[in-house]
Protein backbone atom coordinates (compact mmCIF):
# COMPACT_ATOMS: atom_id res chain seq x y z
CA UNK A 1 0.00 0.00 0.00
CA UNK A 2 1.10 3.32 -1.16
CA UNK A 3 1.36 6.44 1.73
CA UNK A 4 -1.21 8.52 0.21
CA UNK A 5 -3.41 5.57 0.66
CA UNK A 6 -2.34 4.30 4.00
CA UNK A 7 -2.84 8.28 5.12
CA UNK A 8 -6.34 8.10 4.01
CA UNK A 9 -6.74 4.68 5.77
CA UNK A 10 -5.29 6.51 8.98
CA UNK A 11 -7.30 9.36 8.65
CA UNK A 12 -10.10 7.03 8.48
CA UNK A 13 -9.59 4.76 11.08
CA UNK A 14 -8.73 7.87 13.06
CA UNK A 15 -12.43 9.47 12.23
CA UNK A 16 -14.25 6.55 12.74
CA UNK A 17 -12.17 5.93 16.38
CA UNK A 18 -12.89 9.62 17.70
CA UNK A 19 -16.65 8.89 16.56
CA UNK A 20 -17.05 6.08 19.36
CA UNK A 21 -14.61 7.31 22.03
CA UNK A 22 -15.49 10.75 22.41
CA UNK A 23 -19.33 9.95 23.26
CA UNK A 24 -18.19 6.68 25.11
CA UNK A 25 -15.56 8.50 27.72
CA UNK A 26 -17.93 12.03 27.80
CA UNK A 27 -20.60 9.89 29.75
CA UNK A 28 -18.15 9.75 32.99
CA UNK A 29 -17.02 13.40 32.07
CA UNK A 30 -20.80 14.23 32.47
CA UNK A 31 -21.05 12.99 35.13
CA UNK A 32 -18.19 14.29 36.94
CA UNK A 33 -19.59 17.83 35.74
CA UNK A 34 -22.97 16.98 37.20
CA UNK A 35 -21.49 15.01 40.87
CA UNK A 36 -17.98 15.59 41.31
CA UNK A 37 -15.56 19.07 41.62
CA UNK A 38 -13.43 19.82 38.57
CA UNK A 39 -9.91 18.27 39.08
CA UNK A 40 -8.60 15.00 38.83
CA UNK A 41 -10.95 12.54 37.54
CA UNK A 42 -11.48 14.39 34.58
CA UNK A 43 -7.94 15.17 33.85
CA UNK A 44 -7.50 11.38 33.61
CA UNK A 45 -10.11 10.83 31.26
CA UNK A 46 -8.91 13.63 29.06
CA UNK A 47 -5.94 11.68 29.09
CA UNK A 48 -6.99 8.59 28.27
CA UNK A 49 -9.11 10.21 25.38
CA UNK A 50 -5.73 11.61 24.07
CA UNK A 51 -4.20 8.65 24.10
CA UNK A 52 -6.01 6.37 22.62
CA UNK A 53 -7.27 9.48 19.60
CA UNK A 54 -3.25 9.59 19.57
CA UNK A 55 -2.94 6.12 18.22
CA UNK A 56 -5.42 5.96 15.82
CA UNK A 57 -3.84 9.02 14.62
CA UNK A 58 -0.16 7.10 14.48
CA UNK A 59 1.41 9.89 16.46
CA UNK A 60 4.46 9.31 18.92
CA UNK A 61 5.49 11.59 21.46
CA UNK A 62 8.87 11.64 23.16
CA UNK A 63 9.70 14.21 25.99
CA UNK A 64 13.50 15.64 26.80
CA UNK A 65 14.39 18.09 29.84
CA UNK A 66 12.32 16.23 32.50
CA UNK A 67 15.03 16.84 35.33
CA UNK A 68 13.60 20.36 34.99
CA UNK A 69 10.47 19.31 35.83
CA UNK A 70 9.84 18.72 39.80
CA UNK A 71 7.41 16.64 40.88
CA UNK A 72 3.87 18.39 42.87
CA UNK A 73 5.70 21.67 41.67
CA UNK A 74 3.27 24.32 40.59
CA UNK A 75 3.72 26.00 37.53
CA UNK A 76 2.84 28.46 34.42
CA UNK A 77 3.37 26.09 31.82
CA UNK A 78 4.06 28.19 28.28
CA UNK A 79 4.33 26.21 25.73
CA UNK A 80 4.44 27.45 21.78
CA UNK A 81 1.42 26.37 19.92
CA UNK A 82 1.94 24.67 16.38
CA UNK A 83 -1.60 23.37 16.13
CA UNK A 84 -4.05 20.99 17.21
CA UNK A 85 -1.28 18.00 17.51
CA UNK A 86 0.54 19.66 20.14
CA UNK A 87 -2.84 19.75 22.59
CA UNK A 88 -2.29 15.48 22.17
CA UNK A 89 1.15 15.85 23.14
CA UNK A 90 1.25 18.24 26.12
CA UNK A 91 -1.68 16.00 27.50
CA UNK A 92 -0.46 12.67 26.99
CA UNK A 93 3.66 12.91 27.28
CA UNK A 94 3.93 15.78 29.65
CA UNK A 95 4.24 14.83 32.84
CA UNK A 96 2.40 17.65 34.80
CA UNK A 97 -1.04 18.17 35.41
CA UNK A 98 -2.36 21.26 34.72
CA UNK A 99 -5.22 23.00 33.46
CA UNK A 100 -6.35 24.66 30.55
CA UNK A 101 -6.45 28.86 29.94
CA UNK A 102 -9.16 29.09 27.53
CA UNK A 103 -11.99 31.27 25.83
CA UNK A 104 -15.12 31.12 27.97
CA UNK A 105 -17.18 30.57 25.35
CA UNK A 106 -15.96 27.42 24.66
CA UNK A 107 -17.48 26.48 27.86
CA UNK A 108 -21.13 26.97 26.82
CA UNK A 109 -21.22 24.83 23.65
CA UNK A 110 -23.65 22.06 24.92
CA UNK A 111 -22.26 18.67 26.00
CA UNK A 112 -18.67 19.40 24.97
CA UNK A 113 -18.59 22.91 26.99
CA UNK A 114 -19.47 20.87 29.62
CA UNK A 115 -17.02 17.86 29.35
CA UNK A 116 -14.38 20.37 29.56
CA UNK A 117 -15.86 22.45 32.43
CA UNK A 118 -15.37 18.82 34.43
CA UNK A 119 -11.69 19.26 33.84
CA UNK A 120 -11.43 22.71 35.65
CA UNK A 121 -10.65 24.99 33.15
CA UNK A 122 -9.58 29.12 34.10
CA UNK A 123 -12.44 30.58 31.33
CA UNK A 124 -11.22 34.32 30.12
CA UNK A 125 -12.56 36.91 27.24
CA UNK A 126 -9.40 36.63 25.14
CA UNK A 127 -11.52 39.89 23.38
CA UNK A 128 -11.33 42.15 26.88
CA UNK A 129 -7.64 41.59 27.28
CA UNK A 130 -7.44 43.05 31.22
CA UNK A 131 -10.67 41.31 31.73
CA UNK A 132 -8.66 38.48 30.73
CA UNK A 133 -6.07 39.13 33.25
CA UNK A 134 -8.07 39.94 36.20
CA UNK A 135 -9.81 36.67 35.34
CA UNK A 136 -6.76 35.06 35.40
CA UNK A 137 -5.97 36.47 38.69
CA UNK A 138 -9.15 35.95 40.47
CA UNK A 139 -9.19 31.99 39.58
CA UNK A 140 -5.11 31.37 40.02
CA UNK A 141 -5.49 30.68 43.93
CA UNK A 142 -7.91 27.91 43.39
CA UNK A 143 -6.87 26.36 40.23
CA UNK A 144 -3.04 26.33 41.66
CA UNK A 145 -3.69 24.48 44.46
CA UNK A 146 -2.90 20.90 45.42
CA UNK A 147 0.25 20.42 42.72
CA UNK A 148 -2.22 21.55 39.84
CA UNK A 149 0.03 24.03 37.09
CA UNK A 150 -1.64 26.58 34.40
CA UNK A 151 -0.91 25.91 30.91
CA UNK A 152 -1.75 29.32 28.38
CA UNK A 153 -0.69 29.33 25.31
CA UNK A 154 2.16 32.81 25.21
CA UNK A 155 1.17 33.18 21.58
CA UNK A 156 -2.46 33.27 22.02
CA UNK A 157 -3.30 31.53 18.78
CA UNK A 158 -1.82 28.44 16.23
CA UNK A 159 1.26 29.47 14.63
CA UNK A 160 0.70 29.86 10.69
CA UNK A 161 4.25 29.09 9.69
CA UNK A 162 5.62 26.76 12.30
CA UNK A 163 7.99 29.56 13.89
CA UNK A 164 7.45 31.34 17.49
CA UNK A 165 5.08 34.57 17.41
CA UNK A 166 4.63 37.47 19.19
CA UNK A 167 3.85 37.18 23.18
CA UNK A 168 0.91 38.02 25.45
CA UNK A 169 1.66 39.34 28.74
CA UNK A 170 -1.21 37.33 30.33
CA UNK A 171 0.34 34.62 31.35
CA UNK A 172 3.79 36.26 32.72
CA UNK A 173 1.41 38.63 34.67
CA UNK A 174 -0.07 35.49 36.54
CA UNK A 175 3.77 34.32 37.48
CA UNK A 176 4.99 37.51 38.54
CA UNK A 177 1.77 38.01 41.00
CA UNK A 178 1.74 34.29 42.42
CA UNK A 179 5.59 34.27 42.24
CA UNK A 180 5.03 30.69 40.33
CA UNK A 181 8.12 29.99 37.85
CA UNK A 182 7.37 29.66 34.32
CA UNK A 183 8.17 26.71 32.61
CA UNK A 184 8.81 26.86 29.19
CA UNK A 185 7.83 23.85 26.56
CA UNK A 186 8.96 23.87 23.19
CA UNK A 187 7.14 21.16 20.84
CA UNK A 188 8.50 20.39 17.62
CA UNK A 189 6.80 18.37 14.70
CA UNK A 190 3.06 19.11 15.05
CA UNK A 191 3.09 21.80 12.39
CA UNK A 192 4.39 19.90 10.18
CA UNK A 193 1.30 17.10 10.82
CA UNK A 194 -1.06 18.92 11.01
CA UNK A 195 -0.79 22.53 9.68
CA UNK A 196 -3.41 25.45 10.46
CA UNK A 197 -6.61 25.27 8.73
CA UNK A 198 -5.51 21.79 7.10
CA UNK A 199 -7.87 19.22 8.34
CA UNK A 200 -6.16 15.81 6.80
CA UNK A 201 -2.65 15.00 8.91
CA UNK A 202 0.11 12.36 8.35
CA UNK A 203 0.98 10.05 11.29
CA UNK A 204 4.78 11.19 12.59
CA UNK A 205 6.70 12.16 15.48
CA UNK A 206 6.46 15.00 18.18
CA UNK A 207 9.15 15.98 20.53
CA UNK A 208 8.76 18.33 23.79
CA UNK A 209 11.45 19.76 25.53
CA UNK A 210 10.81 21.25 28.93
CA UNK A 211 13.52 23.97 29.49
CA UNK A 212 14.28 25.32 33.01
CA UNK A 213 12.06 26.69 35.24
CA UNK A 214 12.69 30.48 35.24
CA UNK A 215 11.68 31.73 38.85
CA UNK A 216 9.15 34.64 39.52
CA UNK A 217 9.59 35.06 43.06
CA UNK A 218 10.00 38.82 44.10
CA UNK A 219 9.43 39.69 40.69
CA UNK A 220 6.74 43.21 39.87
CA UNK A 221 4.85 43.92 37.16
CA UNK A 222 7.51 46.30 35.72
CA UNK A 223 9.81 43.02 35.29
CA UNK A 224 7.14 41.57 32.94
CA UNK A 225 8.93 42.48 29.59
CA UNK A 226 12.03 41.35 30.95
CA UNK A 227 10.53 37.82 31.68
CA UNK A 228 8.75 37.87 28.32
CA UNK A 229 12.14 38.20 26.38
CA UNK A 230 14.07 35.68 28.68
CA UNK A 231 11.21 33.17 28.04
CA UNK A 232 11.10 33.71 24.37
CA UNK A 233 14.65 33.58 24.46
CA UNK A 234 14.69 29.85 26.68
CA UNK A 235 12.07 28.52 23.65
CA UNK A 236 13.72 29.79 20.68
CA UNK A 237 16.87 27.82 21.91
CA UNK A 238 14.92 24.70 21.53
CA UNK A 239 12.55 25.65 18.42
CA UNK A 240 13.28 23.70 15.18
CA UNK A 241 11.16 24.39 12.60
CA UNK A 242 13.18 22.34 10.28
CA UNK A 243 12.39 19.28 12.49
CA UNK A 244 10.84 16.59 10.33
CA UNK A 245 8.56 14.56 11.83
CA UNK A 246 7.99 12.07 9.22
CA UNK A 247 11.69 10.89 9.43
CA UNK A 248 11.99 9.30 13.44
Amino acid sequence: MNSSKKSILRILISAIGLLVVTPILSIPLLGAFIFVKPGNFAYRIMKLWAIIISKLMGLRFSVSGLENVVEGTSYIITPNHQGNMDILALVCALPVKFRWVLKKELLKIPVFGWALWSTGPIAIDRSNSSAAIESLNRQRDEKLKDGWSVLIYPEGTRTSDGYLQDFKKGAFMMAVQTGIPILPVVCNGAFKILPKKKIAFRSGHITLTACPPIPTEGLTEKDVPELMLRTRQAMLNELNPDFDPFAN
